[in-house]
Order: C-alpha cells, then sequence, then structure tokens
C-alpha cells in the first residue's frame, strides 16, 4: 500500500518541478549525488520524510549483516494480517480523522514540501500558511499527499499491535546487497558471480521488522546488469 501511494505522489511532486521550470537532473543530484534513476531518488526523499521521528521503534544494531540471521524470512501469514488490518483502518480512516493523524498529516507535509518548494509550486505560501494553522486544503496537490499520509499514520499505529513492536531499519549506502532483508527496485538483475557482490547504491524505502518477520527494505542496487524482459506475442517465437 505504501509503495503504491508514494509513487503515486511522486509523480505530482516531479510533475510540479517541471511546470515550475526545476532543473530535475541538479534537483537529483542534490538529494543524492552520483544519481541513481531520477523516479528512485525522489521516492527515497518522500519516504526518508515520511518515516522520520519516533512515531516508529527504530533500532539501531551495529551492522545489520550481523543481526538480521536472528531473524526468521517474511512470512505469508504476518503479511497477510498487516494488509487486512491496514485496509480495515485505512477504510476506517477515510471516514473521520482523529486530532492525532490530522497533527501527524500536517507535521509531515511541513516536513516533505520545503517552503521555497512550494512557493516556486504556487508563487505563494498560502497553503503552508493554511495547515501549519491546522487545516487540510483540498487542492489536489495536498489531497494526493493525504493519500500518502494516510497508510504511514496507520502504520505508525499497527506497530504497537505486535508484541514485541514492530521496527523499522534502514540500509546504508555501500552496503553489501543481500536479498534476505533487502528487496531491488531493478527487476531481472544479474549478479557477475567474478565480479564484486552487489553494493547499495541508494535505499529507497526503509524496511520492517515484525512480528520476528522481515518486511525487506527497498533499494537500488549498483554493480549489477539489468535483463529486459521480452513479451511473447501471439504468431511470434
Amino acid at each position: 500500500m505504501e509503495q503504491q501511494q508514494s509513487r503515486c505522489y511522486r509523480s505530482p511532486l516531479i510533475n510540479m518541478m517541471k511546470a515550475a521550470g526545476w532543473d530535475l537532473n541538479s534537483a537529483t543530484e542534490s538529494i543524492e549525488p552520483g544519481r541513481p534513476h531520477k523516479k528512485y531518488v525522489f521516492e527515497s526523499y518522500i519516504y526518508q520524510r515520511m518515516f522520520s521521528g519516533r512515531e516508529l521503534s527504530k533500532p539501531t544494531p551495529r551492522g545489520l549483516s550481523e543481526s538480521i540471521h536472528s531473524f526468521m524470512q517474511p512470512t505469508y501469514f504476518v503479511r497477510v494480517r498487516v494488509l487486512k488490518t491496514l485496509r480495515k483502518l485505512h477504510a476506517h480512516f477515510l471516514l473521520k480523522i482523529t486530532m492525532q493523524e490530522s497533527i501527524f498529516c500536517r507535521s509531515k507535509y511541513l516536513i516533505l514540501i520545503h517552503p521555497k518548494m512550494e512557493a516556486s509550486f504556487f508563487g505563494n505560501l498560502d497553503q503552508r500558511d493554511y495547515v501549519a494553522g491546522g487545516g487540510h486544503p483540498r487542492t489536489g496537490f495536498y489531497q494526493a499527499f493525504l493519500k500518502l499520509a494516510k497508510p504511514v499514520w496507520i502504520l505508525h499505529r499497527l506497530a504497537y499491535s505486535f508484541d514485541p513492536a514492530a521496527k523499522i531499519f534502514q540500509v546504508k549506502k555501500g552496503s553489501e546487497f543481500s536479498d534476505s532483508y533487502m528487496e531491488s527496485v531493478l527487476k531481472n538483475i544479474v549478479v557477475d558471480e567474478k565480479g564484486e557482490s552487489p553494493r547499495v547504491g541508494l535505499m529507497v524505502m526503509p524496511g520492517f521488522w515484525i512480528g520476528g518477520s522481515v518486511v525487506q527494505s527497498r533499494v537500488y542496487v549498483s554493480g549489477v546488469k539489468v535483463v529486459e524482459s521480452r513479451r511473447r506475442f501471439s504468431g511470434i517465437p
């Protein structure tokens, strides 16, 4: 759910940048030098700010590669349980926004959208002032943000329904890639067995430890080749 909403908000954010005359290459370079694919840099930018703060417990182990083996692999049961609960809570959220939820969404918007960014988009800070004052604008840009913020808030609250509570982990750039706790955003990757081990070029989304299972972090992998999949059509060998 969070992946879909992040991608949905990534598009209007990039579109607003283009409309405002931003140099996307320069913007990408300022966020992440070395520039992996732009869309992943902006998606990472969104996630880093949406999961900042203390709403979700953050473990600080010495090294993920050392600690990850003490956790089980992702299980179907846990994933289904989480998704079903998220959907129920999301439906409830759409009907009613509590005070805490409102504060969370407004604070995340103010963190995610910098004043200079908003001024370049709209020519003023009226929307920002309205949000800071406790309002939720009905503009398309802000409503798209709410669709992203709501599931993130739900995940924060859901984290404490597990025993022990769910925890978030981050993967550092340059870490060795391991599919035990990472998922590559690039599909059909091929690793050169004779070359160096693939490394994390960028963490797109953090990972989670939930009920003894691992929900993999999504990462952009460097040092690999991507094989394009070929579709087969009727009558074509």
